[in-house]
């Protein structure tokens, strides 16, 4: 074994080795050069986004990015959003920067509140309310609602419903218990709903608050909410 093992396998050991090596940084070399230059087909930012801000396809566009500046949860087709309810977070999104998808939140999980996803000239209001008046607990997000009204009148003493076509096919956003949470048997709490918030216009918003304050609104489901 001693005979093998002189300064000349010892010099071919090391030749081997170091052959070794400089294969494998070579190898290394040609992977980064390769993600360098090999690219994904991803959506980025068609211009900024601004944080809260609603993201549409207009904002959005393809390109081309190299693999080493891709991140893991890049959006990469269209398909991977729901439109009718994606928001920029608190950081928004600078122009050709990839989209994330965990920089992407709804309306409700926003920062600001379902509020980010109300149209031009719409409001919210909230309408006092109980199992009674929200027919049994199938007053929900994403459906419409009609309004009626029991009012008393202070002149003569007594109550009267009211039904006045403004009051038809409002939107609601949200609703809460007596907690300010949302009903949830879950997480516990109060499941009996204490208050719904409702999308309004500025005139519908002044008539709840009139009937509100003088008597009782009662919303009856009709029908689901229009994309």
């Amino acid at each position: 074994m001693k005979k093998l093992w002189n300064k000349y396998t010892r010099s071919a050991l090391i030749v081997l080795l170091g052959l070794v090596i400089a294969l494998v940084a070579f190898k290394m070399n040609q992977n980064q050069i390769a993600e360098q230059v090999k690219t994904q087909k991803i959506i980025v930012a068609k211009t900024d986004i601004a944080p809260y801000a609603a993201i549409t396809k207009e904002v959005l566009e393809y390109r081309e990015v190299v693999l080493s500046e891709v991140p893991d949860d890049a959006l990469k087709s269209p398909d991977e959003l729901d439109f009718k309810d994606a928001y920029a977070s608190k950081y928004g999104f600078l122009q050709s920067t990839p989209i994330r998808k965990s920089l992407i939140t709804t309306a409700a999980a926003s920062g600001m509140g379902a509020a980010v996803s109300l149209k031009a000239g719409m409001r919210q209001i909230g309408v006092k309310t109980d199992l009674a008046m929200s027919s049994g607990d199938e007053v929900k997000p994403g459906i419409v609602v009609d309004a009626y009204a029991y009012v008393s009148d202070p002149t003569t003493g007594r109550s009267t419903s009211v039904v006045v076509p403004e009051l038809s096919k409002l939107k609601v956003i949200k609703r809460l218990n007596s907690e300010g949470k949302v009903p949830d048997p879950v997480e516990g709490g109060s499941l009996i709903p204490a208050v719904v918030v409702l999308e309004v216009t500025p005139k519908q918003a002044s008539l709840l608050m009139e009937y509100q304050e003088s008597g009782k609104v009662y919303l009856l489901p009709a029908g689901t909410a229009s994309p």
